[in-house]
């Protein structure tokens, strides 16, 4: 996955500096979903001076070229990041810690399309996002 992303970034005319090269293996490595200040601090072990711009910088740049997905959570800095699979899918995110769940479900069918294309709308793409509260957070 690290080869794909690497590639995708040269299409895009994008170089691969060292910290961006951190940047996409930790990501790619870590099988959750992350903030910007996770990634950071995922970077900084190994890469200790790298700034939380160049993160933010980065994670913009992956999303824009369609590498990252984000997922929205409630509250600042809650927005948590994914690399974007094949597979659809969607997300429930509790609303005290953040903590995302994928879903491998979409209730999006023909027949809410046919009506938005009856409403004048083409759906280019869609993004179904639960909030909720995971079992930890339930019990305290």
């Amino acid at each position: 996955m690290i080869y794909e992303v690497m590639t995708k970034l040269k299409e895009e005319g994008y170089r691969i500096t060292p910290q961006r090269r951190i940047i996409v293996e930790k990501i790619v490595q870590t099988a959750e979903l992350l903030t910007v200040a996770e990634i950071w601090k995922l970077v900084r072990d190994e890469y200790n001076d790298i700034g939380l711009d160049t993160i933010y910088r980065n994670i913009n740049i992956l999303t824009e070229i369609g590498v990252l997905t984000p997922i929205m959570g409630t509250g600042n800095d809650s927005t948590r990041y994914e690399v974007t699979y094949t597979n659809h899918h969607h997300h429930v995110v509790c609303i005290k810690c953040g903590k995302a769940v994928c879903i491998d479900y979409c209730p999006i069918n023909q027949e809410f399309i046919a009506m938005l294309r009856m409403q004048g709308y083409e759906l280019i793409r869609h993004n179904v996002e639960l909030l909720g509260l995971c079992t930890e957070c339930k019990t305290l």
